[in-house]
């Protein structure tokens, strides 16, 4: 039996039991088709043209975990197209399992594709070959300031693209740049001296204010959301002379669920110091029922675009810290549709609620509303206990379903300028 055959026969078997049972199939190294079975799972959902093909080959599971998805990798090639302004060649420094150096293939004149694990870059070859992307070269070199100019200048990219590994020796996770590998803040200079353009991909726990400091040359930042999850920040470099004395645009997009199909939600633009300047609008007194209440999404929370967003679309802040936003009439009707023009623009970035009951928080109305609100998940803002402190103590008055998820019922327990309160606010999905 070949290896692809076993992996295939075996790939719904428990793994562990798989590895114990090696013995069962002296020819077949079990390890790597357990391996390989791994990947396949974390791909099915991310990859899932990669997945469906099974020529392809996947010798890591950490690998598989830590690539790009389908719609994250076009979203990468749409920015690299432009980046380019025409067909150009592209060097992937760090190709893991080589998403996203088949998708710069799709749109490039050619794209080398380095990775230092020669079994990744091995299966890589053949993948890619299958795949019919016939415009890649490969290069296993481990990247570092000493051999950086020998990798490009016998490739010659307009554009590079570096993924760094966020794990340290002994298998952490990190997220600081310098302590990724490889470190792109020694690679930068020499890239960007080069002549060539540096997309970077980001931790998405990285601080951007402080990777602004940190890169120079920064033209763009992309905040990437899919899935509800803040998925991607990149950083797009230009050579000197090239626009990168303007402020860098930071675009937060959303990328549409079906994941073999990016289509966008939708972006927004601005410039950090629009975020400065903007005054937003406060709450004076309680919200009342009927009126609208938006909760930014992972993506928009990212960017830091808060008191812009009150000040661009007319939203009032609940708190300076709080972050949750209040407006005037619901702009719904009685089927759940809106013809409300902040609320269609801002559907894609957030959650928009409409709230039924709002009380001063306190000991005395907890009872109560926990018990008119009994399946309600919960969270915390700007108090001194945490959303699931909150939770507990609903819970402890009332029957809660595990981890509060009960119907579209939210209870927001927040800090804001009227006071601290409680509101009980019901999910309106806006059509995309």
């Amino acid at each position: 039996m070949e290896l692809r055959d076993f992996i295939l026969s075996h790939e719904h078997d428990d793994l562990a039991t798989l590895v114990l049972q090696r013995g069962r199939w002296p020819d077949i190294d079990v390890a790597l088709a357990a391996e390989c079975i791994a990947a396949r799972r974390k791909l099915r959902s991310k990859v899932p043209e990669w997945y469906e093909d099974t020529e392809l080959i996947f010798p890591s599971s950490l690998s598989a975990e830590q690539c790009s998805s389908t719609a994250t990798a076009m979203y990468k090639a749409s920015v690299a197209r432009r980046v380019l302004a025409c067909a150009g060649r592209i060097a992937d420094l760090t190709g893991g399992l080589g998403v996203d150096s088949w998708q710069f293939a799709s749109m490039a004149d050619a794209v080398l594709y380095n990775e230092m694990n020669p079994a990744l870059l091995q299966a890589a070859k053949q993948n890619f070959e299958h795949l019919g992307c016939g415009n890649v070269q490969f290069s296993c070199k481990e990247v570092t300031p000493d051999n950086i100019s020998e990798i490009l200048d016998s490739f010659e990219p307009k554009l590079v693209f570096a993924d760094p590994a966020r794990r340290d020796n002994i298998g952490r996770k990190v997220f600081l740049p310098e302590d990724c590998s490889p470190d792109i803040l020694k690679l930068q200079d020499k890239i960007l001296g080069k002549g060539c353009s540096l997309m970077v991909k980001l931790s998405p726990m990285a601080d951007i204010s402080l990777m602004l400091c940190k890169f120079h040359c920064v033209k763009e930042v992309h905040v990437v959301e899919a899935d509800g999850e803040c998925k991607e920040l990149l950083l797009v470099q230009v050579p000197d002379g090239h626009g990168s004395g303007s402020e860098p645009r930071i675009t937060i997009t959303v990328l549409d669920k079906l994941i073999s199909k990016p289509v966008r939600y939708g972006s927004l633009h601005f410039l950090r110091s629009e975020e400065n300047a903007a005054i937003p609008t406060f709450i004076s007194e309680v919200p009342v029922p009927g009126q609208m209440l938006f909760e930014p999404g992972p993506a928009l929370s990212k960017s830091g675009a808060f008191n812009l967003l009150s000040s661009r679309f007319g939203m009032r802040k609940l708190g300076p810290s709080t972050h949750l936003y209040c407006m005037d009439g619901s702009g719904y009707d009685v089927a759940g549709n809106t013809d409300n023009i902040e609320t269609d623009q801002l559907a894609a970035f957030g959650k928009w609620y409409e709230i039924q009951e709002v009380v001063p928080f306190s000991k005395a109305s907890l009872r109560d509303f926990a018990s008119r609100w009994p399946d309600a998940s919960v969270t915390a803002r700007s108090l001194p206990l945490n959303s699931d402190e909150l939770s507990k103590r609903l819970s402890g008055l009332a029957k809660r379903k595990p981890n509060g998820d009960g119907g579209s019922v939210h209870i927001f327990g927040v800090g804001t300028n009227a006071g601290r309160l409680l509101i009980a606010a019901s999910r309106k999905t806006v059509s995309l």
